[in-house]
């Protein structure tokens, strides 16, 4: 079996949640898949716990990527495409938790479909990308600070190309998901390693990018169900073009990819 994936996460501190996460994906998966994790300004100790803790999986290829400061989710996305070495690479999270090998089997399909280069597995907690669609579309902005609405801005750049988002059943292939109690919180206060959820900054960020009918969390901040954003270039009206982080990289892929 051809494995052309590399497996991303980005994480901040929560190493317990963390070495769960990669334990139950290294037992769920081909040894060939590569493992890549990306830190968001981590203290000392969750580094040394973790490289204590990945030198115990035999035979993976694991590769850890500090960072001195507090990146964004997708600077570290970003991070961990560039520095993959395959055509697909997957993103998750620091506290997904993989129950069986159906999850990989999934996003194999990819291989067997040049036309597929999208592929959430439920939601954006685990989800695919071919670099071929990153050489059409580019990277993951930038521009938006911590915070929500940058995986539907991602959605809307794929459908201004005619990609399609393949939405796959959870079929107890992974667990991730925030207690009542914790959403809530996260809705009304800063909870500390996570996202904020409570903050505007994307929201203003999106508006300026896309005109859209969408009313907007303001008056949605301290509840857990919210309007959700767009996801397609047909319910919004770009205002901005992108802005390139790495031209150069981006380049190279066009190259190799022939777009």
């Amino acid at each position: 079996m051809n494995i052309d994936f590399t497996l991303v996460w980005s994480f901040r501190n929560r190493i317990d949640e963390l070495k769960k996460s990669i334990q139950t994906a290294h037992d769920t998966s081909p040894l060939e898949l590569s493992f890549c994790l990306v830190d968001g300004g981590s203290n000392d100790h969750t580094i040394k716990t973790l490289r204590q803790f990945v030198n115990t999986l035999q035979d993976r290829n694991i590769r850890v990527c500090e960072s001195a400061y507090r990146t964004t989710c997708q600077e570290a996305w970003n991070l961990g495409i560039g520095l993959s070495t395959t055509k697909y690479v997957l993103i998750t999270s620091s506290d997904c938790y993989f129950q069986n090998p159906g999850w990989f089997d999934e996003f194999q399909i990819m291989c067997n479909h040049d036309n597929i280069e999208y592929v959430l597995l439920q939601n954006h907690s685990l989800f695919g990308i071919s670099k071929k669609l990153v050489a059409k579309i580019g990277w993951f902005d930038e521009r938006y600070k911590n915070g929500p609405h940058v995986d539907c801005d991602y959605m809307i750049r794929s459908s201004e190309v005619g990609c399609t988002v393949c939405i796959i059943p959870n079929n107890n292939y992974f667990v991730h998901e925030d207690t009542e109690e914790v959403s809530i919180e996260r809705s009304s206060s800063n909870v500390e390693n996570r996202l904020p959820m409570n903050t505007l900054d994307n929201e203003e960020h999106f508006k300026r990018k896309w005109k859209t009918d969408w009313p907007g969390w303001k008056d949605h901040l301290n509840k857990v169900h919210k309007p959700h954003p767009p996801t397609t270039i047909t319910e919004v009206v770009r205002q901005r073009p992108e802005v390139d982080p790495y031209p150069v990289k981006r380049q190279i892929l066009k190259e190799m990819y022939n777009v």
